[in-house]
């Protein structure tokens, strides 16, 4: 089964609780944007992320897949 990488940026830049509901995701906080990247073996993954996002009320400002799958 492959995996694959997605980059995922939200609008702010979320403190150490909210991070801490995307424990599964590396998270870089950055000049008023957070990034989350999801290592994926499969697309519903990237939607449970993404309802995350949501049902939290962070604003969703890009959602990337990466050209290179992140390994066997």
């Amino acid at each position: 089964m492959s995996r694959h990488l997605f980059d995922i940026t939200v609008a702010g830049e979320m403190d150490r609780p909210l991070c801490d509901e995307f424990e599964d995701l590396q998270i870089s906080v950055e000049r008023g944007v957070t990034r989350m990247r999801l290592v994926s073996t499969d697309q519903s993954m990237l939607h449970s992320v993404l309802d995350r996002v949501d049902s939290l009320g962070l604003e969703l400002l890009d959602v990337r897949a990466l050209d290179e799958p992140a390994g066997p």
